[in-house]
């Protein structure tokens, strides 16, 4: 976790690095900075820390403090429910670990975007380094730094196992698009630039199945990137590579990650000082 915290201050964004179990304290000061100064807030945290990170959620939400991203590595399976004050909410898990598993479900009066990605498939992780690939913090950090983006349209909740192979993308929700007449998943993984397997898995149909025109289809979506528009329906096409790197060689500490947070701002406008 402290190398996830120097990724994201190189990215302009200040991030402190605490215990799980100073969340509360760590709670109170977001509180009482955001009073004084409104910025988004991000918070993280792998394993307990995971659990500790909704914990310190939901206390801003009992504030009527908003968290603009909520990052879970691998809580626990009693860790609860996303606060209706979440913005984003993202958890990598895996639900084949005896420590960890936590497949969090939105709570009551969530509405925010929301992203699940199981790594149960992937043998190279587990739960004591799942913090410590580089390609997974690279893409954090990323949406750390553009947690005070907003998204268009309707957040569809995602939920995607990876495959064993292959890059591990984070897209951030799902997005219901309208199929047009001639359309199959493989022409919409083209359209969108996303896996077809993607497509396959959350809608639960065969790859080569030929759609009704209207027909209502999920396809994962990053946010604040502009809406792709549709070209006309054309015969299927490949899916174009993706171009993630895969994850390096994990390091085989197994300490456990204290939850952190920091106070980003919108992609769009340069980092004001932060917290």
């Amino acid at each position: 976790m402290d190398e996830l915290a120097a990724r994201i201050a190189r990215s302009g964004v200040a991030a402190n690095i605490d215990s799980h179990l100073a969340w509360r304290e760590v709670a109170n000061q977001a509180i009482s900075d955001y009073r004084r100064d409104p910025k988004p807030i991000s918070v993280v945290g792998h394993s307990i820390g995971g659990d500790a990170a909704v914990e310190f959620a939901a206390a801003l939400g009992a504030a009527h403090v908003p968290v603009a991203l909520l990052i879970t590595y691998d809580p626990n399976r009693s860790a609860g429910t996303i606060p209706a004050n979440v913005e984003r909410y993202i958890d990598l898990y895996q639900s084949s670990n005896f420590l960890g598993g936590g497949d969090l479900a939105p709570g009551h009066g969530f509405h925010g975007h929301y992203a699940a990605f199981n790594l149960k498939d992937r043998p190279e992780v587990m739960h004591v380094n799942m913090d410590k690939f580089d390609r997974i913090q690279v893409q954090l950090a990323a949406k750390i730094r553009s947690a005070g983006a907003r998204g268009e349209g309707e957040a569809v909740p995602l939920r995607i196992v990876f495959p064993p192979t292959g890059p591990i993308e984070l897209w951030d929700s799902g997005r219901a698009v309208t199929a047009q007449a001639g359309d199959t998943l493989q022409t919409l993984a083209a359209a969108y630039h996303v896996p077809v397997w993607t497509l396959v898995q959350i809608n639960q149909k065969p790859e080569n199945a030929a759609l009704t025109e209207g027909e209502r289809i999920v396809v994962p979506r990053f946010l604040g990137q502009r809406l792709v528009s549709r070209p006309a329906p054309t015969s299927a096409a490949p899916n174009p590579a993706a171009t993630s790197e895969a994850p390096n060689a994990p390091a085989t500490s197994d300490a456990p990650s204290p939850a952190a947070s920091s106070a980003p701002s919108p992609e769009a406008s340069p980092p004001p000082a932060e917290r």
